[in-house]
C-alpha cells in the first residue's frame, strides 16, 4: 500500500453486515453463504499485518483471510472502545462522494469511525489498482468476448439485410433473442438482455424490448445494438480455472435499415464516431508527451466534439465506464459530469467508449472497448482473428 503511505493514510478499513456489501465480499473472496450476524472489521495497515476485528461469537468469520485477530467483541460499547484505538489515524474506505461504483460501505459505519476519531478518504484509486487492471490472462479473457460480440452483431445483422431484401417482418425481440442465443451458444453470460432499438427507441439510451416484441422494423429506421457479456469460465495468470477471472466486453453497433443514410443520419454518425475515435488519438498524444490523463479529462474531450458540432442538447451520457469481471467495474470511468473521475488511467486500465447522440427522431451510439497495454491504448476484439467485422473502423451498418 505505497499510495496510502504516500498520502499519511494508516491503511484500508473494510466492514461487513449480513454480506450487504456485496464488493467487499466480492474483493476479500469472502464466502457470501457464511452466517454473518455481526459486523466485523478487517484493517489492511500500510505497513505490517493485517488485523481483524470480530464478534466473540462469530470469531471465524475471517479466517480465510490473512491477518491476526487483534479483538474480539462481545458488545457495541466494547466494539466502539476497539475502534477508538485508531484515534487520529487515517483510513481508506470504500466510500465516496462522486464514484457510487466504490461506495458500497454503510453511513452507519462512517459515522461510527467519525465518533472514534478516525478520519477517513475514498478508497477509489486503491480499488483501481487493487482489483480493475487487466492481467495478459484477463486481457485474453475480454477480447476472446469481445471478437465473440462482434460476430453476434455480424450475424444479426446479416439476418435484417435478408429481412430487407425479402421483405420478411422483424421485431426488436426477434433480433434481441437471437444475440442472446449467439451469446449462450459461444459459452457466454450477461448479467442483463442486449439493447436492441428500432427507429425512435433508438433516442432511448436505456431502451428495454417488451416481452410484446418490441417496434417491427420499417426501411429507413435506424438500429442501435448493444450487447455486452463474459465468459462462463477463464484461467488467470496461474493457470487457475475460475468463473471469477472472466473480464466483461460491452460494445455498441448503429445501422440503417436501408442502402443508404439519410444526410442527418450520416452527419450524426460522423460526429459520433469522430467523438469516439478522440479518445484513443487523446491517450496516445499524452502518453507520448509522457502525460498522464484521467477518466475525467477525456470525457470533457469527447464532450467538446459533439458540443462543437452543435448537438450539446442531444447528449445524455458520459463516455465510458470502467470493465472488469462487472460490466460496469471499479476501473475509470470516461466520466467528467455524472460522476466525474479524477483518476488517471494505469497500465491494465479497461473502460469503454460510447459517446452518443439522442434526438426525439432517432439515436446513434457507437461503443468500443480499450485496455492499455505496454503503455498503449489497444481496442478489443482484434487479438482473435475470429471476428469477421474490422473492429477499429467501426463504421454505420447499411443493408448489403
Amino acid at each position: 500500500m505505497q499510495e496510502s503511505t504516500q498520502n499519511n493514510v494508516f491503511g484500508w478499513i473494510f466492514t461487513n453486515f449480513e454480506h450487504r456489501d456485496s464488493l467487499t465480499d466480492t474483493f476479500l473472496k469472502l464466502d457470501s453463504d457464511k452466517t454473518a450476524t455481526r459486523r466485523w472489521v478487517y484493517i489492511v495497515p500500510a505497513e505490517g499485518t493485517p488485523k481483524k476485528i470480530v464478534h466473540s461469537i462469530e470469531a471465524d468469520i475471517l479466517d480465510s483471510l490473512p491477518g491476526e485477530i487483534i479483538r474480539e467483541y462481545h458488545s457495541f460499547d466494547h466494539f466502539k472502545e476497539i475502534l477508538s484505538s485508531f484515534e487520529g489515524k487515517t483510513f481508506a474506505v470504500l466510500a465516496d462522494a462522486e464514484n457510487p461504483m466504490v461506495s458500497t460501505v454503510d453511513g452507519g459505519f462512517i459515522t461510527l469511525l467519525s465518533q472514534c476519531g478516525i478520519k477517513t478518504v475514498s478508497a477509489a484509486s486503491l480499488i483501481q489498482r487493487c482489483s480493475s487492471l487487466l492481467t495478459d490472462s484477463a486481457v485474453e479473457s475480454q477480447e476472446r468476448a469481445a471478437s465473440i460480440l462482434y460476430r453476434a452483431i455480424e450475424e444479426a445483422w446479416t439476418y435484417l439485410c435478408k429481412c430487407y431484401k425479402a421483405d420478411i417482418p422483424c421485431t426488436e425481440k426477434t433480433l434481441q433473442d437471437m444475440l442472446m442465443q449467439c451469446i449462450s451458444d459461444a459459452g457466454l453470460v450477461t448479467d442483463s438482455l442486449p439493447i436492441v432499438a428500432f427507429g425512435k427507441n433508438t433516442g432511448n439510451p436505456h431502451y428495454e424490448v417488451p416481452s410484446s416484441g418490441g417496434a417491427y422494423i420499417q426501411k429507413g429506421d435506424v438500429v442501435q445494438f448493444d450487447i455486452w457479456a463474459k465468459e462462463r469460465l477463464s484461467r488467470d495468470d496461474n493457470g487457475e480455472l475460475s468463473p471469477l477471472n472472466p473480464i466483461y466486453a460491452d460494445i455498441s453497433w448503429v445501422g440503417v435499415f436501408a442502402e443508404k443514410p439519410t444526410e442527418e443520419q450520416q452527419k450524426r454518425f460522423e460526429i459520433v464516431k469522430e467523438a469516439r475515435d478522440t479518445v484513443k488519438k487523446n491517450i496516445e498524444t499524452a502518453f507520448a508527451a509522457g502525460k498522464n490523463v484521467t477518466g475525467q479529462e477525456l470525457d470533457y474531450q469527447v464532450r467538446n466534439v459533439l458540443i462543437s458540432a452543435g448537438f450539446e442538447d442531444m447528449i445524455k451520457h458520459r463516455t465510458g465506464h470502467g470493465i472488469d469481471t462487472d460490466c460496469h467495474g471499479r476501473g475509470v470511468n470516461l466520466d467528467c459530469i455524472e460522476f466525474p473521475d479524477k483518476r488517471i488511467l494505469l497500465e491494465g486500465s479497461c473502460f469503454s467508449v460510447e459517446p452518443g447522440l439522442y434526438g426525439k427522431d432517432f439515436g446513434m451510439r457507437t461503443e468500443i472497448d480499450i485496455y492499455i497495454k505496454d503503455h498503449k491504448p489497444v481496442i478489443s476484439g482484434n487479438l482473435f482473428k475470429n471476428c469477421g467485422l474490422h473492429v477499429p473502423q467501426q463504421e454505420l451498418l447499411l443493408v448489403k
